[in-house]
């Protein structure tokens, strides 16, 4: 997604898929396609994310894509998604990969991330789309639900994730996640307000 927004306090939150139709064939502008993975994308990958403000550098990206990723190849051939420019080159990710903040396994959206040269196309919609339609072709029952963690500083992708159909958790603090128990919901709400009102500040700004 964009650059991280750290004029707001820091503060994650959860958020669940709600109930959604079935999602059609993803279209990508002029220019863009889904590539598979393979190794050549692995350093791009890295460096998109550091660029981000997602990863604190190269090379601990390097050794987390390793202990994350290239632990399971099955899995990450299967639910690495990535969108490449007409030259082949990494433009934006995202991956459907376990995740274990409710104290079971179950699949997150992971990673999502574009370029800033490739921003403002669609690009991380279409990427977020082709990852909901992954994952109702792996659990086609929608249970448990598809989640997500992010941030307050990342409340523009928020926006977007409202309008795909995700919803704020709001439930107890899952044991998995990293809070303390004792202002987790004060402090959910607290993200919350956060989100709303820089999201509504950037509607007025656009009207």
């Amino acid at each position: 997604m964009t650059v991280l927004d750290t004029s707001v306090a820091h503060i994650p939150v959860l958020m669940v898929l709600g109930d959604h139709g079935p999602v059609a064939d993803v279209a990508l502008p002029a220019g863009y396609r889904f590539a598979a993975w393979e190794p050549r994308f692995r350093e791009p990958w890295v460096r998109l994310h550091v660029l981000l403000g997602q990863l604190p550098s190269f090379d601990e990206g390097l050794d987390y894509f390793g202990r994350t990723y290239e632990a399971d190849p099955a899995a990450l051939s299967r639910q690495m998604i990535l969108v490449a420019d007409e030259k082949g080159e990494l433009a934006g990710t995202s991956s459907l990969w376990r995740g274990d903040h409710f104290g079971e396994p179950r699949l997150r959206v992971h990673w999502v991330g574009v370029d800033p040269a490739h921003q403002r196309r669609g690009l991380a919609r279409a990427l977020m789309l082709r990852t909901i339609r992954l994952f109702d072709e792996l659990v086609p029952a929608g249970e448990p639900p598809l989640y997500l963690t992010t941030q307050t500083e990342s409340w523009p992708a928020c926006g977007m994730y409202l309008k795909l159909g995700f919803v704020p958790y709001t439930g107890p603090m899952p044991p998995g996640f990293a809070a303390d128990p004792e202002t987790f919901e004060t402090r959910n709400d607290e993200a919350w307000r956060i989100i709303r009102a820089k999201l509504a500040e950037a509607d007025r700004t656009r009207a």
